[in-house]
């Protein structure tokens, strides 16, 4: 279970979150909605350990988020990835298995086969999509407990979007994978989450809140 208990966040004068609480039960597919601004790529960020809050406390199966052992339990994958200039999606595999030990090399090649990416091209020469892919690919095959997306379907075509739904939902049913996704693609979430939660402004809103709002 993820713990987000009063959580603020301060950028200079701007109050990005603002005490903001929620629990996302394990074994969850979770969607978590809001506007541009509303502090939903922020509130990964805190939950992956990348920004400290100014206030409040996240917990990971009641470890401190910011522990190591709490973070080798999180894949969290951006809205824009990082890698080196000489990177492929071969290497990318092999990062990744040096720091999550359940990562499976061979199911992450499969996979990449899957998607019909070449394991030896460089991500520079892939389309915003294809670069998506691989870490898609990544991230389910590195086998923690939560995995954090930010946008994951943005620059998908429908096809493709309908085989990352297929796989997220099958990690989840089958090793009870908790999934937190944010995303402008409400008709994806719809199909794929349990659960949402919708963030305006740094703080959550309750469902009656959010339709008034929309």
């Amino acid at each position: 279970m993820i713990e987000i208990c009063n959580i603020s966040k301060r950028f200079g004068n701007f109050v990005c979150l603002d005490q903001v609480s929620l629990e996302i039960p394990g074994g969850t597919v979770y969607g978590l909605v809001g506007e541009n601004g509303a502090g939903k790529s922020t509130l990964l960020r805190l939950i992956a350990g990348v920004y400290r809050a100014d206030a409040g406390e996240i917990r990971i199966d009641g470890r401190k988020a910011s522990a190591v052992a709490a973070k080798r339990e999180v894949f969290y994958m951006p809205d824009r990835q990082y890698y080196d200039r000489n990177a492929t999606p071969l290497t990318i595999g092999n990062f990744y298995r040096n720091f999550y030990e359940g990562f499976s090399m061979e199911d992450y090649r499969g996979l990449l086969e899957t998607f019909g990416l070449d394991e030896n091209a460089l991500l520079d020469s892939f389309s915003k999509g294809m670069k998506k892919q691989a870490f898609i690919a990544a991230a389910i095959c590195s086998n923690t407990k939560y995995l954090l997306c930010d946008e994951v379907f943005d620059g998908l075509d429908p096809q493709i979007r309908r085989v990352v739904n297929d796989l997220l939902l099958s990690a989840a049913e089958g090793r009870k994978l908790t999934i937190l996704i944010v995303s402008h693609y409400l008709e994806e979430l719809d199909r794929i989450c349990g659960r949402k939660g919708y963030l305006h402004r740094g703080r959550i809103l309750t469902q009656e809140e959010w339709s008034q709002l929309l």
